[in-house]
């Protein structure tokens, strides 16, 4: 491909309106890729190692959970520890579905707008490495927003009440959703819910480690309770490969106790704590503790 059918000089980006020729290989991998997530993720998105640099993708048998959930279903919320490539599966579904589904409308949100674009960052170094016949061309590339040329928009923002107000979106996904602050979080869903509520096939994605008692939280024991449409996916450190009780020790060594509980075990409410009077839910707990300062300061 010459630099006139790149887009802005770009030799990893076509622009509009290039003619490929495809073999009789090429469309039948373009079709199965469109029909199977799972499959084009695992032979065609690149991320990048700490250790090796830009690699393949080989997806955990939890992510490939995850990217199944966010295929079939319309509500997913997860509850994952830190670094166990939870962005990188969201962002590799997210790129599967702007690339076969034409006109797609997808919002990614984050509690801080530099997280939310650093995760496009991830989704637009993805898409400059898979090959020409499986791009489209591109319209718009920034570091907030990307457009494409089968009218795929993808853009990127801090989670708010404004965020994405009166926009229509086919997939919202809110990144750390426990760390938004609560009156945020309530106006956010509010405001925009409607936009997904309105549609069939429209999704609502949500992945976060707990932090505190707050909508995610809600949101969350709703769903293992089967209170509302969310599918819950649960992901223990153990299940990251690498990690075991040597990696768990030495993590504690060089951080805290605390810090691997909330990070790493995802404590949430519904986590079991061992006190001097025995075994007690953490939300229960802090029941108890209100009570007892309400009684205290009255």
């Amino acid at each position: 491909m010459n630099n006139t059918e790149t887009y802005l000089g770009n030799p990893n980006l076509k622009k509009v309106n290039i003619k490929l020729d495809f073999s009789k290989e090429q469309i039948l991998e373009f079709d199965k890729c469109s029909k199977d997530p799972l499959y084009f993720i695992e032979n065609y998105v690149r991320i990048v190692s700490l250790d090796d640099g830009l690699v393949p993708f080989k997806m955990y048998n939890f992510q490939k959970e995850i990217v199944g959930t966010m295929h079939n279903e319309r509500f997913t919320i997860c509850k994952l520890p830190r670094q166990s490539g939870k962005s990188t599966t969201i962002v590799s579904y997210l790129l599967h579905y702007a690339l076969f589904n034409p006109n797609a409308n997808i919002a990614i949100l984050a509690n801080k707008s530099s997280t939310a674009r650093d995760i496009l960052g991830r989704l637009q170094l993805a898409y400059e490495n898979i090959p020409k016949f499986l791009q489209q061309g591109v319209l718009n590339w920034n570091k907030g927003s990307i457009e494409l040329e089968n009218g795929a928009k993808i853009v990127a923002a801090a989670t708010s009440s404004s965020a994405i107000r009166g926009g229509s979106y086919n997939i919202i996904f809110l990144d750390e959703f426990a760390f938004v602050p609560a009156t945020i979080a309530e106006q956010f869903f509010s405001s925009v819910y409607p936009t997904i509520s309105s549609g069939k096939t429209t999704k609502m994605i949500i992945v976060s480690t707990p932090h505190g008692m707050n909508m995610y939280y809600k949101l969350w024991t709703d769903a293992v309770n089967k209170k509302n449409d969310y599918i819950p996916i649960e992901v223990h450190w153990s299940e990251v490969p690498g990690r075991d009780e040597a990696w768990k020790e030495a993590t504690i060594r060089n951080t805290s106790a605390s810090q691997f509980s909330s990070e790493f075990e995802c404590v949430a409410g519904d986590t079991i704590v061992e006190t001097e009077k025995g075994k007690i839910k953490i939300e229960d707990l802090y029941k108890k503790m209100w009570v007892w300062v309400f009684r205290t300061y009255k």
